[in-house]
């Protein structure tokens, strides 16, 4: 009993983990590390039978964004649905059925964003299209069984998960073949999402029309099965050295100088992290750090979800898409309502609503692709804020549309508002990788999808919350006044964006750039660096020579001063390129002083 006592105080065991340290390790680094065995087999792709190339990733990625697409193709299943399992066509329980998994598509982006970046795009998007096929099969027997529980769990949860493994690892993979045209790769990649919704719309259709509706399930599971495995198969990651590792943070305008003199060394490399990290196959010294090749900085992915720029950006893009999501499925009731059957003055409109959505579905796939391209030229904040301002004038407009009946007006401000929702899409994984970095791209794409979930889940109750309020009520279904009050809440939230948009210093420069000790405020206004200072004015010796006068003077001079009030007042910076230059290479030069000096202590 002695010896076994003595033997258990010897060994201790080591700590265990808990649970909130695993979850922070988990979400503060993040990278895909090939071995270069799996480097070799990434040069062929399709069973290693065709060799790789940019533009068979971006089809790939299309195909299968089209597959996830049929999510949005849900509405068909509604009324056969609500008519086989709830025995009502009016009960509305099928409904909540795509709300569960938008809601949960979100989540498990946020959630295996990490796990995705780290690991190959062909194996979580194998597991996705699996988790999505079992969904449907969870489906059918759900319909088969008449269990509305189980088919929010199907299609709702499993399904949903599948759903969101898929979208961000096809969309962000895309995104790194194309790193000078990052926002026209993931634009092609998310139009097909949109593509989808419609196509799928009449493949629903026949099918319902044609078989049971369990089977139904079946043949369209099987279908999208069979096409994003073999899509897949062409989704690899690019080749080291594809994409700058890091940030760079030297303008474009002052590359071409940069690189021209550093022409000596071409293997010159300096790079700065969070922590003062700088690399260079040369010693640095203060005049030659500048002048490196291809200076980059590294971001860690807790220091980019750290970032208040971040969820400056989350609260935007949730702004964005907000209007589009409850419009796309409203559309046709409000039609209905404001200018068709059901309106004050019954009649039929004179544009189908069917058609009206489908149209609205083609300027939702436009803007997936045409935001993106316009953003690689004209800049993704500057892009961004336009798409805010695009939506606050439109939901301006439309209550005014509705009142004055005019119907192809309302149409018209629709539609430019669905492409301004369909470029927040197509925009923002490229917008994220250039501010923190193409390795964090999967996992702060995913964390910002939760946007997208909220935007869904509470936009769609919020409207539809309203508009049963004025019914209960004793208001008419074609009062315009519910709906109105339904664009105001949407145009403050959007409002809100813009002024969030307004402040996310989108490049790494604007984040970094030192700060002065006085500064409240500091915004980049057209290209220009402006601040607001709170500066107090120190009281002057008036009449007297500080170099002449004694230095008992001066010290009862100095004293007496200190009982004067200091005054305060606001000042308006306005930096010409001349200044702010200086200043942020002075930043440089003392990031790479630090580093070298916790490095080399002798170095200087």
């Amino acid at each position: 009993m002695l010896f076994s006592r003595i033997s258990l105080q010897g060994t201790r065991s080591p700590p265990k983990r808990k649970l909130t340290d695993a979850i922070l390790d988990y979400f503060s680094h993040a990278e895909y590390q090939p071995s270069l065995e799996q480097i070799e087999k990434d040069r062929f792709v399709f069973f290693g039978l065709i060799r790789s190339r940019p533009w068979m990733v971006v089809l790939a990625g299309f195909i299968i964004q089209f597959c996830y697409g049929s999510v949005y193709a849900w509405s068909i299943f509604n009324a056969p649905i609500n008519a086989s399992v709830a025995s009502s066509t009016k009960k509305g329980r099928a409904e909540i059925t795509f709300y569960i998994a938008l809601g949960v598509l979100g989540f498990t982006g946020a959630i295996f964003g990490p796990w995705i970046e780290s690991n190959h795009p062909r194996k979580s998007g194998i597991i996705g299209l699996v988790v999505f096929y079992a969904g449907h099969l969870t489906t059918a027997l759900a319909v088969e069984m008449k269990m509305i529980s189980l088919l929010y769990f199907g299609y709702g949860f499993v399904a949903g998960i599948g759903l969101g493994i898929g979208y961000v690892s096809t969309i962000d993979t895309v995104s790194k073949w194309w790193p000078r045209a990052r926002g026209a790769a993931a634009g092609c990649a998310v139009m097909g999402f949109g593509g989808g919704s419609l196509a799928f719309s009449a493949v629903n259709r026949w099918l319902i029309n044609n078989t049971d509706l369990p089977l139904v399930f079946l043949i369209l599971g099987s279908m999208n099965f069979g096409i994003m495995l073999v899509s897949v198969q062409f989704l690899c990651p690019p080749p080291p050295g594809h994409n700058i590792s890091g940030i760079p943070i030297i303008e474009k305008e002052n590359a071409n100088q940069s690189s021209a003199e550093s022409n000596k060394d071409p293997q010159g490399c300096c790079s700065v992290s969070g922590s003062a990290r700088l690399e260079s196959a040369q010693p640095i010294r203060y005049t030659d750090v500048i002048n490196v090749q291809k200076p980059v900085i590294y971001i860690s992915l807790a220091e980019a979800l750290h970032s208040r720029d971040y969820w400056l950006l989350y609260v935007s893009f949730l702004a964005n898409i907000v209007f589009g999501l409850v419009i796309l499925s409203n559309l046709p009731s409000i039609i209905n309502r404001m200018f068709g059957t059901e309106s004050k003055h019954p009649k039929e409109p004179p544009l189908p609503a069917y058609v009206a959505v489908s149209i609205e579905g083609g300027f939702n796939m436009a803007g997936r692709v045409l935001v993106g391209m316009i953003s690689d030229y004209a800049g993704r904040k500057t892009v961004f804020l336009m798409l805010l301002l695009i939506q606050i004038i439109t939901l301006v407009c439309i209550p005014i549309a509705i009142k004055t009946g005019s119907f192809w007006g309302f149409l018209m401000l629709v539609w430019t508002a669905t492409v301004c929702y369909g470029g927040g899409f197509g925009m923002i994984p490229a917008f994220l990788a250039d501010m923190y970095g193409i390795n964090n791209t999967s996992s702060c794409h995913g964390i910002i999808l939760t946007a997208w979930s909220i935007a869904s889940i509470g936009g769609g109750l919020a409207f539809t919350g309203i508009v049963n309020s004025f019914i209960s009520h004793g208001s008419s279904v074609s009062n315009p006044r519910m709906y109105t009050v339904n664009f105001l809440w949407m145009l403050a939230l959007v409002i809100v964006g813009f002024i969030c948009c307004l402040f996310v210093r989108s490049s790494i420069r604007d984040r970094l750039f030192p700060a002065h000790p006085d500064q409240i405020l500091r915004l980049r206004i057209f290209g220009r660096m402006f601040r607001i200072l709170w500066t107090t004015e120190e009281p002057s010796l008036a009449g007297e020579d500080c170099c002449g006068a004694s230095g008992s003077h001066i010290e009862n001079s100095t004293s007496s001063l200190r009982h004067k009030q200091r005054k305060r007042h606001l000042r308006f910076e306005l930096l010409d390129k001349e200044q702010e230059n200086a200043a942020w290479e002075e930043y440089l030069v003392l990031r790479a002083v630090q580093y070298r000096l916790m490095k080399e202590p002798h170095a200087y």
